[in-house]
């Protein structure tokens, strides 16, 4: 690489090279603001009598000896020949003037055209396609530019700040010519991708589609560069409507089954190009293929009309996360492989699960995992000339926990009582489409009048009840108002909700325009009822959960694997693993058999320990399940060697390992939902270690006490505060009264409570005695305030009663 400093200006002088930016450079997208400064610094230039002035690096090499390849700074380049162009119209149509009457003439023939060729001009600088019809349309009559382009934009503006400026016209070329940049020539041996990487860290930032279009174009001869981007790039930049950042994410989730951040695509995508054995031609063919998948669905434009059907209503509330899954199987029905009606099915399947999650209120970060990889899990049990959409149904309803498929029971419980109203709009308008519509080809298109707010939703009971209000819900008024306000079976739609307002119920139905001569079938039974009180708004909300478990059904599938699949679950945020059995984990493409809970978090923080060794070192100073010194001889068995100076404890509950876990990745920035267990098929399978195990059994005439043990072992080792334990306190105090004690103090020999603790070991304490024991502290607790039973529970003391009455059941 050849370096120096030079006058911009000198970059454009004679005839005997072109300024090429080539095709796979962004669009020029300065902007008046950075055009602004420009301006503002040559005024500053002779206001200040500044001798020169840097304005950055230009970097690029020669193609041949005719074309100098512009690998950065091609928007000041641009910049600099609009501004050159304004100033030399400027000075023709003297707006500005100057001594030397040559001058706009010098400037259009030295630096910005070559030759003297008016006819079939050439010129100094060749944008990017778009840009380059904008800029050479500037040389021509005005009524011929091209007004979207930035290009022409920029132009007026500076034609704009040369009419207003206080500078004389020699000034302004003196202050351009002072303009100094970092001229940099690459050489051949030069690595242009990394050059252009590293210089364009700072500056008007890149998107990561940017980056990725360079690295796949840079290398190739510019007639290569040419024909894919306008055959290939540019196609896929149309098919994605120019989203192409988030395009290629999912792209690259759907091959690798894991998503990559935002801000990381581009380096993801380099890492994934650079283990495929295709070129770059062949790369660019299958991401204009999966483009093409992309905005089929994201269009609801697949060619096949019930599909297309199927998508427009999806396409109301499905975000992309579906797409890793969706765009390969569509892949699959263009081929051939399986049908559409298959690929329906899995749409209504898919349709009925997000649905029935967010009525449940289940968080969606699972639903990340669960598509990113479920194209891979359905592939390994899908054999040719079978359907898809059963074994998408079987892998749905074998997932649990945050990745739970609701059963009826759940769904039709959430669906009864969730507030409809205080909900996204687009879950508004899909849902309330949904009830209304069902699956008549009568269609009311409900939502896209609820968009375009020519109807709205109406509270039928309203939201200020009046007199009249209060006398039709009878005495339970305010009780019924409370509960029943925002729930399905108070709500409707209606294009004259500020018609109704507050009016009684008779009012509501009988005025112009009343749910009486309304056509909605929503308001069947409002037509149908002489009054609103509690019956009618549970016998509506009966009514329309029956249809939304009609319509958004469980799918149940008569498919069996050929061999046993063992459940996968992400660890994820909130998901609870206690009393499982685990048999392995996959991180990424490093996945490991294991023996227990243990065995995990040893492997776990070893495969770590490779690309985070400091920032691991560093969290170690901090936790508490973590050390740097060997542990002592009594506390050996509870703890594992992960490296010279790390120790992990691992004789503590399943429940705290999670916990360090996720502590651990949330420290890392990693996703805990990178981190996947694999369990044993049947659930129930106790863990056998001692470290690994949950001490206490869930079973016995205790259990509904002993089920708490895990929280109340991870309370004492998090040394929480009071708020911490407040909704563990209320459930275990509830929970105890079945086995509350009359008289305490009976059972205590004649001490009190603090003596009889410290006088009887819980180990030789009866099932009666350690009932009483728990029965005085919850008694003291409530005399004393909350605090005192938090204290009980993080010194351990109830933890180990709890444990005793396992023993004892």
């Amino acid at each position: 690489m050849r370096g120096s400093i030079r006058e911009i200006y000198t970059l454009y002088d004679g005839n005997n090279r072109r300024l090429l930016i080539p095709v796979y450079q962004r669009n020029y997208d300065w902007q008046h603001k950075q055009c602004a400064r420009l301006f503002d610094d040559l005024e500053e230039i002779i206001l200040s009598d500044r001798k020169k002035h840097f304005f950055g690096a230009v970097v690029g090499k020669n193609q041949d000896s005719w074309n100098w390849i512009v690998i950065d700074g091609q928007q000041r380049l641009t910049t600099v020949s609009i501004l050159m162009l304004a100033f030399a119209h400027a000075l023709r149509d003297d707006e500005i003037q100057s001594e030397d009457p040559s001058l706009a003439e010098k400037i259009i023939s030295d630096y910005l055209r070559i030759g003297h060729n008016k006819e079939n001009p050439r010129f100094k600088l060749k944008p990017v396609k778009d840009d380059d019809k904008a800029y050479q349309k500037l040389f021509g009559p005005e009524n011929e530019f091209i007004n979207s382009s930035n290009v022409t934009s920029n132009y007026r503006f500076f034609r704009e700040k040369l009419r207003s400026t206080s500078l004389d016209a020699d000034q302004v070329w003196e202050a351009i010519c002072r303009l100094e940049v970092m001229h940099l020539d690459l050489e051949e041996y030069d690595e242009p991708q990394r050059i252009f990487e590293s210089l364009n860290s700072t500056g008007l930032e890149l998107k990561e589609a940017d980056k990725v279009r360079n690295y796949v174009l840079m290398g190739l001869d510019s007639t290569q560069q040419e024909r894919l981007y306008n055959e290939r790039w540019n196609p896929i930049e149309e098919n994605c409507s120019f989203q192409t950042d988030s395009f290629i994410r999912w792209y690259l989730t759907t091959y690798t089954t894991k998503t990559p951040r935002e801000q990381d695509v581009y380096e993801a995508f380099k890492s994934f190009a650079s283990k495929r054995k295709t070129n770059m031609s062949e790369l660019l063919d299958d991401l204009y293929a999966y483009s093409t998948y992309f905005r089929e669905i994201r269009e609801s434009d697949t060619g096949y009309p019930e599909v297309d059907t199927q998508l427009k209503r999806m396409n109301e509330f499905m975000g992309a996360v579906v797409l890793p899954f969706l765009m390969p199987l569509l892949r699959d029905v263009h081929e051939s492989k399986t049908t559409p009606d298959d690929f329906l099915e899995v749409l209504v399947t898919i349709e009925s699960y997000i649905v029935r999650r967010f009525v449940a209120g289940i968080p969606t970060n699972s639903l990340n995992k669960i598509f990113a990889t479920m194209y891979a899990e359905v592939s390994k049990l899908h054999s040719d000339g079978t359907a898809f959409a059963p074994i998408v149904i079987y892998q749905l309803n074998r997932r649990s926990g945050s990745g739970r498929f609701p059963t009826d029971a759940e769904f039709k419980e959430a669906f009864a009582t969730k507030d409809f109203y205080n909900i996204r709009a687009y879950w508004r308008q899909y849902l309330f489409d949904c009830l209304e519509n069902g699956d008549s080809n009568d269609i009311r298109d409900v939502s896209t009048a609820l968009a375009e707010n020519r109807i709205s939703i109406e509270h039928i009971m309203p939201q200020t009840l009046t007199d009249a209000w209060h006398q039709e819900l009878g005495d339970r008024a305010e009780e019924i108002h409370e509960s029943w306000l925002n729930r399905i079976g108070n709500l409707t739609v209606t294009g004259y909700n500020s018609s109704y307002s507050n009016s009684p119920f008779t009012a509501k139905k009988t005025m112009e325009n009343g749910f009486d001569s309304s056509p909605y079938r929503l308001n069947e039974l409002l037509r149908e009822s002489d009054r609103w009180s509690l019956p009618q708004i549970e016998k509506r909300t009966e009514d329309l959960t029956d249809k939304a478990l009609a319509f958004w059904k469980a799918k149940p599938t008569s498919f069996v694997p050929p061999e046993a699949v063992l459940p996968k679950e992400p660890m994820g945020e909130s998901e609870e693993f206690s009393r499982r059995k685990i048999s392995g984990f996959e991180f990424g493409d490093f996945r490991k058999t294991t023996k227990s809970w243990a065995d995990m978090v040893e492997a776990v923080l070893k495969y770590l320990l490779h690309e985070h060794r400091t920032e691991i070192l560093s969290f170690a100073e901090t936790s508490k399940f973590l050390r740097s010194e060997k542990p002592a001889a009594e506390q050996a068995r509870s703890f594992r060697k992960i490296d010279e100076g790390l120790y992990v404890q691992v004789g503590n509950n399943t429940s705290a390992k999670i916990w360090f876990l996720r502590s651990l990745f949330e420290y890392l920035d990693l996703d805990p939902e990178d981190l996947v267990f694999t369990f044993p098929v049947s659930k129930t399978d106790r863990t056998d270690e001692a470290g690994d195990q949950d001490s206490s059994d869930t079973s016995g005439k205790y259990a509904e006490l002993t089920k708490f043990y895990d929280q109340l072992v991870e309370a004492q080792e998090l040394k929480g505060t009071p708020q911490n334990t407040e909704s563990l306190r209320s459930e275990f105090v509830k929970d105890f009264e079945y086995f509350s004690v009359t008289d305490p103090q009976a059972l205590f020999g004649g001490k009190e409570l603090t003596e009889f603790i410290s006088s009887t070991a819980i180990s030789e304490m009866s099932d009666d005695q350690v009932l009483a024991v728990l029965t005085q502290h919850i008694k003291v607790s409530q005399m004393l305030g909350g605090s005192y039973l938090h204290q009980e529970i993080i010194n351990g003391s109830i933890a180990k009663l709890v444990h005793r009455l396992s023993e004892l059941s």
